[in-house]
């Protein structure tokens, strides 16, 4: 709990600094959600159907699909534009102490590169376990109905977020040390391993519980859109939704990187 609440404290704190980084990718993954095969699925899930398809469930995780493709490509080029800058804020910050937009345009160029591969790494990797937790449920809801098909298909999906939060706790430090160390890919990644290692467990949880959070806030948020047919104000709290956590584990990596290395964080003040 100690890293969740370190993050929110420096989000919070620093969000009028911040939020102009994210405000697009956020609004753009947004896009990408489909509504209405939301509103049919909890539509479904309400009445205890389980004649889901494999396309209903895709389109529900998948951030590539037809229809809202293209928001997601233009999703990943303004996220590759602006997480350099956001990221070279988040550490500068961290390890001097200044605010200052000053030089950002030159962390863009030194952190382009890594965050692009770490950006089609993680995506990658996403989207096969998009693919993958959809076929189960698919599977799930052929060979079970009722009340069991829902109460299976919900654990499955609790327990498929915790593996991709588990993977993402795991590379979570690749990025912020080569960033920070400028050491290259695999060194990075061996480097990031060994300040892990200690507190693997600490960074499974600050992954995970915000993200089942999210989850969590999500299925609220369309009730009223699947009750009603209300979709705008579903919109503006997806999106809110996606801001924040975007600017969460943004600022997480370093929080964690920080902390691990036992580096001291300059953007602390100091109470003497």
């Amino acid at each position: 709990m100690k890293y969740i609440g370190s993050t929110f404290r420096y989000i919070f704190k620093n969000f009028i600094y911040l939020f102009l980084f994210a405000i697009l990718t956020s609004y753009f993954l947004t896009m990408t959600l489909d509504i209405g095969n939301m509103n049919n699925l909890f539509d479904k899930a309400l009445h205890l159907e389980s004649d889901y398809t494999f396309l209903e469930l895709f389109r529900y995780l998948s951030l590539f699909k037809s229809g809202s493709w293209p928001y997601a490509i233009v999703c990943f080029v303004t996220a590759i534009i602006f997480l350099p800058m956001l990221l070279g804020f988040i550490e500068k910050h961290m390890r001097i102490g200044s605010r200052s937009l000053k030089g950002i345009l030159s962390r863009f160029n030194y952190n382009f590169l890594s965050t692009l591969v770490v950006l089609v790494c993680v995506l990658a990797v996403y989207e096969l376990w998009a693919l993958v937790t959809a076929g189960l449920l698919y599977g799930e809801s052929v060979l079970l109905g009722g009340i069991a098909c829902f109460i299976v298909i919900l654990l499955t999906l609790v327990g498929m977020t915790a593996l991709i939060c588990y993977l993402a706790s795991v590379i979570l430090l690749w990025l912020p040390c080569m960033q920070i160390t400028g050491y290259g890919f695999m060194e990075s990644l061996s480097y990031a391993n060994q300040l892990n290692a200690n507190v693997r467990g600490k960074v499974f949880l600050a992954v995970f519980l915000p993200c089942l959070a999210c989850f969590l806030l999500q299925f609220a948020a369309i009730i009223p859109s699947a009750m009603a047919g209300i979709e705008f104000p579903v919109f503006i709290v997806y999106e809110l939704i996606y801001l924040i956590m975007l600017l969460y584990y943004s600022a997480l990596m370093f929080v964690v990187c920080f902390d691990a290395a036992g580096e001291e964080r300059m953007d602390i003040k100091k109470k003497f």
